[in-house]
């Protein structure tokens, strides 16, 4: 597991943010602790969007939740999510 470094607790004021690790795009999310979802849908791969609290892919109109990253529209299918932890003010993302 890799430790890649987010960012300052205090850069992320309003929950969810847009993270950018390289070239791979997240949302960072505060439900029991910091988790990242891969703005990626599992479906078909388009861009996931923040629309009224949800997560929602403009190609097929699927919708996540933000805390759960859960499908509504296929319970089995979830976006993929990765472990933060906070130390010492700076965000960190666990990644395979």
């Amino acid at each position: 597991m890799n430790e890649i470094e987010i960012g300052p607790i205090d850069r992320y004021a309003s929950l969810p943010a847009e993270v950018r690790l390289d070239r791979d795009r997240y949302y960072l999310v505060d439900n029991d602790g910091y988790k990242l979802f891969s703005r990626v849908c599992p479906h078909a791969g388009a861009m996931v969007e923040l629309e009224d609290g949800e997560f929602v892919c403009p190609m097929h109109g699927w919708t996540f939740e933000a805390d759960t990253g859960r499908c509504h529209n296929v319970p089995s299918a979830k976006l993929a999510s990765y472990e933060v932890v906070l130390r010492d003010g700076v965000l960190y993302a666990l990644m395979p």
